[in-house]
């Protein structure tokens, strides 16, 4: 099962409050990307309906960024301002899959900083280096590089 972006993106904001570490947007469109990559290789089927779009800073999903847009650049520790968009229509049950994936990836993550997780999205030959045009703001990257790509970094790990 898939589910919107924004319901994966506020159980990361979530668990930034509860355990003091909180995220930015910009952060939490990375714990999101990896997660989607995470849960692409582990199994093999993505863990967001939607598609992530190659912006400047890396991988966003516009969504996400509506949903959070009024934090700015700020760390997100209430959800106070969280306006929803279409896509998040709570509450939804989070299967054991995904569970996993988000508690894997915030395990990983928590501790990086919102710059080094845009710094490794573009690495040479990443899902999002392949197809970013500082032209187009809206480029899709596939499910099927991410896939392929965290396969590889995962089994390296």
């Amino acid at each position: 099962m898939s589910y919107p972006a924004s319901l994966i993106a506020f159980a990361f904001v979530k668990k930034g409050i509860d355990e003091g570490k909180f995220v930015t947007q910009m952060k939490l469109q990375k714990l999101v990307y990896f997660a989607q990559g995470y849960h692409l290789a582990k199994y093999h089927k993505p863990l967001i309906n939607e598609t992530f779009q190659a912006w400047m800073y890396g991988p966003v999903i516009p969504e996400i960024y509506q949903d959070f847009k009024l934090y700015g650049s700020r760390p997100i520790t209430d959800t106070v301002e969280f306006t929803p968009s279409s896509t998040y229509t709570p509450p939804f049950h989070l299967d054991a899959e995904a569970l996993d994936t988000i508690n894997y990836t915030w395990g990983v993550l928590k501790d990086f900083s919102a710059m080094s997780l845009s710094n490794w999205t573009h690495q040479p030959n990443g899902p999002w280096s392949k197809v970013y045009d500082p032209e187009v703001k809206s480029t899709p990257i596939s499910n099927e590089e991410i896939k392929q790509y965290f396969e590889k970094l995962l089994i390296r790990a």
